[in-house]
This record gives C-alpha cells, sequence and structure tokens, in this order.
C-alpha cells in the first residue's frame, strides 16, 4: 500500500499485491476529470476521483494493515498507470 499527497487534505490511495496490477481507493463521487496533485514529491495529473480524504485514507490503511486485504466498504478500482506527467 503506498499513501500519498495531504495537501488540502487530499490523498491517493494505491494497492498491488504483485506490482503489476494497481488497486486506487476511488471516490465515485466525484467527476471524471484530472488535477494537479503533488504525490511523493512530484506534480502529476491524477484522476479527482482517486483524490480522497483523509477519512477514507486512514480506514484503508488500518484494514490493509490488520488483514492484508482491501477494505470491502470502500471503493477501489483496478488501473496498471496511476499517473500522467
Amino acid at each position: 500500500m503506498t499513501i500519498g499527497g495531504g495537501y488540502a487534505g487530499k490523498y491517493v490511495v494505491s494497492v498491488t499485491f504483485d506490482n503489476l496490477d494497481f488497486y486506487n481507493l476511488v471516490d465515485l463521487s466525484k467527476p471524471e476529470a484530472t488535477e494537479k496533485l503533488v504525490i511523493g514529491g512530484q506534480e502529476g495529473l491524477y484522476s479527482t476521483k482517486m483524490s480522497v480524504d483523509l477519512l477514507r485514507c486512514l480506514l484503508a490503511a488500518r484494514t490493509f494493515s490488520e488483514s492484508g486485504k482491501l477494505d470491502s466498504l470502500l471503493s477501489w478500482e483496478e488501473d496498471k498507470s496511476l499517473v500522467t506527467v
């Protein structure tokens, strides 16, 4: 699991179990668009729905750290490309 961001309360959470397939935590209430975010010190264009609040981020992290699984109460999308630079 990787968690990045934090500026203005926007976080990007992704998980991979094999370094080939990635699962991104998403907020499905957000529109299909992109926004510039700084993640890991690098600016990139991310889907707005990949930008989640701290509560979703912490719930995902807690479940993953306790069970090694994705939280089934949260929304996840499989995506092999996390960012367009």
